[in-house]
Order: C-alpha cells, then sequence, then structure tokens
C-alpha cells in the first residue's frame, strides 16, 4: 500500500493561497519555504500524524529556470484556474523503494532548507498517459525522503484527516482504471461521478477545537 504524503493546494500567488487556506481553518500555516530549483515556494500545515497540506505557487523572484515545474504550475490552463481561485491540485505519495512505475519521469533531487528528497513527477511523454490526466493532477506525484520528514518538525494542532476523495466527471471514467493499477492508497478514496468541469478532488479535516468538519 501507498502512503499519503501531502497534499497540494495551488494557488496564483502563494500570499492569495495563505490567505484563502488561514481563513477556513482558522489557523496559522508556517514561515516560506523556497524551491530554488523549481521556482516555487510553500507554507505548510500539519493535518494528521503522517499527512500535511502544502500551499504553494509560482516564486515571483525566480526567473528564467529551464526546469519544469512541479504539479504542472507552469501549464497557463492551471495558472488561468487558480487566478480565478486557489485550489487543490495534485496530491504526492510515498515510494521508497524507487522503482519507476512506467507513468512518470526519472526521479529527480531536491531540496528546501535542510530537507532533501528525490521526487518523480507523471508524464505523458511516454505516450501512455494522456496530456488530460497528467494536468488533471489525478496521477499522484512520487516521493522518496533522503532526510527526515518536514511533518516531524511541523507544530501539532487540532486538525485531523476525515478523507481525501478523488471524483471522476463522466468524460473522465477511464482515469479510474489507471488510477486503480496503483493498489490501495493510505486516506485516498474514489468516489461517485461529479459535473464537468469540477474540482476533482475534496478534503475533509475535523477542527477538535472548534468540533466542526472543514473543507477544502
Amino acid at each position: 500500500m501507498y502512503k499519503l504524503d501531502h497534499i497540494v493546494f495551488g494557488a496564483y500567488t502563494l500570499e492569495e493561497g495563505t490567505e484563502f487556506v488561514e481563513n477556513i481553518l482558522q489557523a496559522n500555516l508556517s514561515d516560506i519555504g523556497y524551491h530554488k530549483d523549481m521556482g516555487t515556494h510553500n507554507r505548510v500545515i500539519r493535518i494528521s500524524d503522517q499527512v500535511y497540506l502544502e500551499v504553494v505557487a509560482i516564486d515571483p523572484q525566480i526567473r528564467n529556470l529551464k526546469n519544469k515545474k512541479w504539479f504542472n504550475l507552469d501549464n497557463p490552463k492551471l495558472q488561468y484556474k487558480l487566478k480565478k481561485s486557489p485550489q487543490i491540485i495534485s496530491y504526492v505519495i510515498e515510494n521508497n523503494d524507487l522503482k519507476i512505475p512506467k507513468y512518470y519521469d526519472p526521479f529527480f533531487d531536491a531540496s528546501r532548507d535542510n530537507y532533501r528528497w528525490q521526487f518523480a513527477m507523471p508524464t505523458c511523454k511516454k505516450n501512455i498517459l494522456q496530456s488530460e490526466i497528467v494536468e488533471s493532477g489525478i496521477i499522484p506525484s512520487l516521493i522518496s525522503w533522503k532526510s527526515e520528514k518536514p511533518i516531524y518538525q511541523m507544530k501539532k494542532n487540532q486538525f485531523e484527516l476525515i478523507s481525501f476523495e478523488i471524483s471522476f466527471s463522466k468524460t473522465q471514467k477511464y482515469f479510474n482504471n489507471i488510477l486503480r493499477s496503483f493498489g490501495e492508497i493510505e486516506n485516498v478514496s474514489v468516489s461517485s461521478t461529479i459535473q464537468e468541469n469540477s474540482s476533482n478532488f475534496k478534503l475533509k479535516l475535523r477542527d477538535n477545537l472548534r468540533n466542526i468538519v472543514v473543507s477544502l
């Protein structure tokens, strides 16, 4: 079984994403972290003992990088959607044996502050996946930590992960077959179909301080 490492919440700017998530959660995100090789920056918050939420955006201070940005952030279609509203755009699962499934580009080294990891992104270059499913974020990225996981340094809080659901529209039904080829992914479930152009992702958290359920 694969383990869910973190959920990716994309934003047009990090400021917009931070404000959006903090208003819903009524909790502060971390200080800013920088991914200089990828041209992005982020803030994070713990949402269970093993899973965290990452708010990520393109860093406007870093330009002219040749590297493709993770989570499809350099795609104009996604940027158009994020300009309208921040939203969940993908998720990351652990893959510590470094075996590359057929859906992925090779692992590459990445870092943020003192954290180091290897990362693999889904690809349509091998003519196995269509660009539509790669751009949707439904196929998870893979991570193999080479340092301590950052979640162990994140402040414990009142949040408890209830569910992370992935849904498909009628035209995306074949996505389900591809996702099922991964087998079970801990904390990830697949639900019934949704309307076209709706978000494929729904995250539910229990706020034990306010005794309510919050959704993103």
